[in-house]
């Protein structure tokens, strides 16, 4: 290493103070151990370490007095070993800092006459030392936090998987699984699915997702988008008292998300909805997290239900014609095939007119007067464009059975253009607790698509229902033509 070239007065200084160390390791652990809280009574250090700790970075400190090059070998140890064993980084830098003070302490007391006329230069080497010791101490320590914290999550994420997955049995494993991701085992959940971005392919017709695989529109919201992203999220959620874990799944990032009360889902709802970058979907509360797989497959069915290119918010169940459409994609497909397809035949202008007239109508309730209004055009003018659909379609949109039958294809036709290619068919548990397809079709005798029908798991006393989201109504659809 490399000595500065200032009086060797300073360099003596370690041949004065090095004999003391070892009295002078158990004076520095005793004032610690007095003025630092987080070593009282040896905890989480017993004084014997904390006591050898001194001892090894007191020699290093002394030896290295004047010198431009600083080996930070044993204070980069020593931050890695306090993180390790969780002694706040705020009492590790005060001790060091209570080091770099008893050093200069000892400097004066010890080797103050040997060296008069080098004090300056001997205070410059103290201090020196001790802000480099204390800058490496602290840098080590986070590095190692950084690191526990990024194994954690790699840890928490994949045990989210193996329960969203359903590869935990029921019982001990779901305690076990519980405790790590530092969720409840019994208590008020939800399951979030999050796109990261509005699908780039929302064509004018429909997209065809292949037969048996569910909709999986999913992920991160902004504040929500990646494993950055969710980290962000799940600290602000926990600043709403709720508590969550996050893993992303390709282009979608989903949530678990442990609830104090059902009153705090609209609270969740809003914050997904201002850091979103995409459309986002929760699942009906449930109490065990044995129909976590459930919820995960009505989570991705709700975000699929969400208009596409929007950042909303949508909730299990609060727009049952959406839901058919996601849950049975190829038959929605058959159906906007079957009413609409001499519609979708005509010219590109025609055709928006036509369509964008019904979109319209059925928002206003069925009023050409009002559809008029919205479209500035004559009541007269949107009279005769519903004629021309009920003369392509033989589908009259004033019949209830026509009108029903218009609006579902409508509705199919919008929300699978935001359908992306569906993952492959994960594994769900019914409220019974056994494990089966998520094939839409599902198995002979299902209620409904992969357990897809209804809230998760039983609803009754101590069970909570599903909850609509705030400014809908029952079918799911906000006031106005937005999102048609």
């Amino acid at each position: 290493m490399t000595v500065i070239s200032h009086d060797s007065g300073v360099h003596r200084l370690a041949d004065v103070l090095l004999p003391g160390v070892d009295r002078f390791a158990g004076l520095l652990a005793d004032r610690i151990a007095v003025e630092e809280e987080a070593y009282h009574e040896g905890v989480p250090v017993p004084y014997g370490e904390l006591r050898t700790a001194c001892a090894e970075n007191l020699h290093s400190m002394i030896t290295q007095l004047g010198r431009d090059t600083l080996d930070l070998r044993v204070p980069r140890d020593t931050g890695r070993f306090k993180a390790e064993r969780g002694v706040p980084l705020s009492a590790v830098t005060h001790a060091y800092r209570l080091a770099g003070r008893f050093l200069w302490e000892r400097v004066l007391d010890e080797a103050g006459d040997s060296v008069p006329r080098e004090m300056p230069y001997a205070a410059s080497a103290v201090w020196t030392v001790s802000d480099a010791f204390t800058d490496a101490v602290t840098g080590a320590y986070r590095e190692t936090m950084a690191e526990r914290a990024h194994c954690d999550r790699q840890v928490r994420s994949l045990l989210l998987a193996a329960l969203l997955d359903g590869r935990l049995d029921e019982g001990a494993h779901l305690w076990e699984c519980a405790e790590a991701l530092r969720l409840p085992a019994r208590g008020i959940f939800a399951v979030v699915s999050c796109e990261k971005a509005p699908p780039s392919a929302a064509g004018p017709g429909p997209r065809r997702l292949p037969a048996g695989r569910p909709p999986h529109g999913t992920a991160g919201a902004g504040g929500a988008g990646g494993a950055g992203g969710a980290g962000t999220v799940e600290g602000t959620l926990r600043a709403l008292g709720v508590a969550s874990v996050w893993r992303p799944e390709g282009d979608a990032l989903v949530g678990l998300l442990s609830l104090g009360s059902p009153q705090a889902l609209p609270e969740v709802a809003g914050l997904l909805r201002r850091r979103g970058t995409g459309r986002a979907g929760v699942s009906a509360l449930f109490h065990g997290l044995e129909h976590a797989p459930a919820a995960l497959r009505q989570a991705r069915l709700a975000c699929a239900c969400a208009a596409p290119g929007t950042r909303e918010v949508s909730l299990y169940g609060d727009s049952p014609v959406g839901l058919m459409v996601v849950s049975a994609p190829d038959s929605a497909e058959h159906a906007v095939r079957e009413v609409l397809s001499p519609v979708l035949d005509l010219p590109a202008h025609e055709r928006e007119v036509l369509l964008e007239t019904l979109a319209q109508w059925f928002a206003v309730g069925g009023s050409s007067t009002e559809t008029a209004a919205r479209m500035f055009c004559h009541r007269n003018t949107v009279t005769h464009r519903l004629r021309r659909v009920q003369e392509l379609t033989g589908r009259s949109p004033a019949d209830p059975v026509g009108a029903s039958e218009i609006h579902l294809a409508l509705e199919a036709r919008r929300l699978l253009a935001g359908l992306p290619s569906g993952p492959p068919a994960v594994a769900v548990a019914d409220p019974a607790g056994s494990l089966r397809s998520a094939d839409p079709a599902g198995p002979a005798g299902a209620a409904g698509p992969a357990g897809a029908a209804g809230p998760v798991g039983p609803v009754g006393p101590g069970s909570v229902s599903p909850i609509r989201p705030v400014g809908s109504d029952r079918s799911g659809r906000s006031p106005g033509p937005a999102g048609r």
